[in-house]
């Protein structure tokens, strides 16, 4: 009787065990997926919004947008997006702009080639940089024009979330996509900065000022990865929007992307590695039991 309740416990312990490992090992998954969702939701709900709004309504965001970028004559970078202190902004000008349903999100980002799609909100507050993407306060805000550089900064490499993790395989010629109000904005990348300190603000400075006559976008994130000691600066240019942000993608394309998605890997690889453990497990306990059974029954016979 004794053998039954421990062979029972012991499949037990091996049960938690192994569902311990499979909910740690899938986190990353699972909360990434749950983030898609939950942008998707917050996208498709800014667009209900705008939809509902009239020709007046647009024309009024398009001027007070504009009217807050001809305050700014120069982008101002106060410290490091990623390590500075949240502030308040509810009750600022800027919060007001671009805010048509309140609610923080000014628009959203595609980049087809990493397959991204994330809503672009007022300021860079850890809240904000843990579900999406951040606009810059003391930049100039993306509705484009000449003389503007916006800058938008997210995370990479976050368990519970993508963002711009791959935002490194960018590269010249590649396009992404700004959905602001009523407009798609298109920019092409063509200056990459790879390794910026984090530390150097006058590096800094320089590489995210405004081009007199031109209009830029920098995607900003954290590199190298895992490590976060630089920071990586990906630059678009404006080009005209042709309607071909939806990019074709392949079956081998597909796969080939993932195998890219690491989360991926580290979760098959993490499950096969617990399996494992607990088959050798299984299979060192096994012969321990035979054995006592077998020498209980010779004692029994010699009696």
């Amino acid at each position: 009787m004794k053998k039954k309740t421990m062979r029972r416990l012991l499949n037990v312990v091996f049960a938690l065990m192994f569902l311990a490992g499979f909910l740690i090992l899938a986190y990353p998954t699972i909360s990434d997926q749950w983030n898609t969702y939950r942008q998707s939701r917050l996208i498709s709900s800014y667009e209900e919004t705008v939809s509902t709004l009239e020709p007046e309504d647009f024309s009024d965001e398009w001027a007070r947008a504009q009217a807050f970028n001809d305050t700014l004559t120069e982008n101002n970078i106060y410290g490091d997006v990623f390590t500075g202190e949240d502030e308040e902004i509810e009750d600022t000008e800027y919060w007001s702009v671009l805010n048509v349903a309140g609610d923080g999100v000014m628009g959203y980002l595609s980049i087809p080639k990493i397959n991204v799609k994330l809503s672009i909100y007022h300021g860079t507050s850890e809240d904000v940089l843990q579900t999406g993407v951040g606009h810059l306060d003391g930049t100039k805000l993306p509705i484009g024009g000449e003389s503007t550089h916006c800058v938008l900064s997210a995370h990479r490499g976050l368990p519970s979330a993508r963002l711009f993790t791959d935002i490194d395989q960018l590269e010249k010629g590649d396009r992404f996509y700004i959905h602001v109000l009523d407009e798609v904005l298109a920019y092409e990348v063509d200056l990459i900065h790879d390794m910026v300190d984090k530390d150097d603000m006058d590096a800094m400075s320089e590489a995210l000022a405004i081009v007199d006559g031109e209009d830029h976008v920098t995607l900003f994130t954290c590199t190298p990865y895992g490590v976060n000691t630089h920071r990586l600066l990906v630059r678009g240019e404006r080009v005209p929007y042709n309607g071909e942000e939806e990019v074709a993608v392949t079956p081998a394309e597909s796969m080939v992307r993932a195998v890219q998605n690491y989360y991926m890997l580290y979760l098959v690889l993490g499950l096969s590695v617990t399996l494992l453990i607990i088959l050798i497990l299984r299979c060192l306990i096994r012969p321990k039991r035979r054995k006592k059974s077998d020498g209980g029954q010779a004692d029994s016979g010699k009696r």
